[in-house]
C-alpha cells in the first residue's frame, strides 16, 4: 500500500512533531510505502514578526504534481491541528486515492476543519461531538480519539520521582493551577514546552500526572500520562465528551471538580500509594490495549476498508 502523508514538520530545525511521525513509523513497520509532504516551508520560513513557522502549499503542490505524473497513493492522509487548508486538498484532484483529514485540536478548531467535510472521503476527529456533527451534516467521520505513542511515552526506570504531582499544562482556569501551586508548593510541578522523550521523562518525575483542559475537551496528556505508568488526575468533563467510554472513574482515572478537590485528591493519593499504583496500573493497561499508535492505525485501516 502507498500512503502520502501531509503534516507540518520542524524536524530538520530541531523541533519534531511526534504525533504524525509515530503514525508514519507504524505504517512503515507494516511494510507500507510512505511519502511525507511538508505543510511548512521547507526552508524554515517564519511568519513576519512572529516566532512561528509559516505554512505553505509547497507540499500539496508537489503531491499534485507527482500525482499528475503517475504517482498513485492508495491513501492521502493530512494531519494538522487546523490552520492549514488549500483548494488542492480535494478528492476531485486525486481520483482513485482515499483522502483523509485528521481534524486535530477539536473541538476548538472545528470551524477550521468544517469546510473539508465535502472534499474528503473520511474525517478522523479526536472529539466525539464533532464526529457526530460531521456525520449529521453530510460528512463521513469516525471518532479517532487521542492516543499515546508507546515508543516515547512509557515508564522510564532511570527517572527519579521528585514531585507528588507533575503537569505540563501551564496556567489554566483563571488561577486554578496557581491556587494548587500556592497550596502544595514545590510538591506540585507545572512547567511546559517539553517535546518527545523530554516530555515523557518530565511526566515520569511525578507520582501523579495532573491535567486541566482548556476547552472542556479530551486531551492527549491523559493518555500520555497513563502510558508513563502514572495515575492521571484530570478535570471532570461533560458527559457528551464520552470520557466514560474511554476510562473507568476511580479504577483507571481520577477526576476533580475544582481546585480544592484537586488539592485534596493529590494529598490523598500521595499518602495512599497502594491505591494510587492500582489505578495507575489499570490506566496503563487500558492505554496499552486500546489507545496506542498501533490501535489508531488499525482503526484507520478498518475505516479505509469500509470505504473501499
Amino acid at each position: 500500500m502507498k500512503i502520502a502523508m501531509l503534516y507540518a514538520s520542524w524536524e530538520k530545525f530541531g523541533e519534531p512533531w511526534s504525533t504524525p511521525q509515530g503514525v508514519k513509523r507504524e505504517f512503515e513497520e507494516r511494510g507500507f510505502e510512505v511519502k511525507h509532504y511538508n505543510l511548512y516551508h521547507d526552508d524554515g520560513a517564519m511568519l513576519p514578526g512572529k516566532n512561528m513557522r509559516s505554512y505553505s502549499n509547497q507540499g500539496i503542490n508537489l503531491l499534485h504534481h507527482e500525482f499528475s505524473n503517475g504517482y498513485r497513493p492508495d491513501i492521502i492522509l493530512c494531519m494538522d491541528y487546523g490552520p492549514w487548508d488549500a483548494i488542492q486538498f480535494d478528492k476531485k484532484f486525486f481520483p482513485g486515492s482515499i483522502l483523509i483529514a485528521e481534524t486535530g485540536d477539536e473541538p476548538q478548531s472545528h470551524r477550521n476543519h468544517w469546510p473539508k467535510r465535502d472534499r474528503v472521503h473520511l474525517l478522523v476527529s479526536p472529539d466525539a461531538p464533532c464526529t457526530q456533527h460531521y456525520n449529521e451534516n453530510g460528512g463521513n467521520a469516525i471518532w479517532w480519539t487521542h492516543h499515546a505513542d508507546e515508543n516515547i511515552f512509557r515508564p522510564y526506570d532511570d527517572v527519579e520521582v521528585v514531585f507528588d504531582c507533575v503537569t505540563t499544562c501551564g496556567p489554566r482556569r483563571n488561577g486554578l493551577t496557581e491556587q494548587i501551586q500556592k497550596t502544595l508548593g514545590e510538591k506540585f510541578n507545572n512547567e511546559r514546552y517539553f517535546h518527545g522523550e523530554e516530555h515523557a521523562r518530565r511526566l515520569c518525575m511525578g507520582n501523579i500526572v495532573f491535567q486541566c483542559s482548556q476547552y472542556g475537551e479530551v486531551t492527549r496528556r491523559i493518555f500520555e500520562g497513563m502510558a508513563c505508568g502514572k495515575m492521571v488526575l484530570t478535570d471532570r468533563l461533560e458527559g457528551y465528551r464520552c470520557m466514560d467510554d474511554l476510562f473507568l472513574e476511580n479504577e483507571e482515572i481520577v477526576y476533580y471538580d475544582n481546585a480544592e478537590d484537586a488539592i485534596e485528591k493529590i494529598r490523598y493519593y500521595t499518602d495512599n500509594s497502594a491505591e494510587r499504583e492500582r489505578i495507575a496500573l489499570n490506566g496503563y493497561r487500558r492505554v496499552m490495549q486500546d489507545h496506542t499508535v498501533k490501535a489508531r492505525v488499525d482503526q484507520l485501516l478498518e475505516a479505509v476498508n469500509d470505504i473501499k
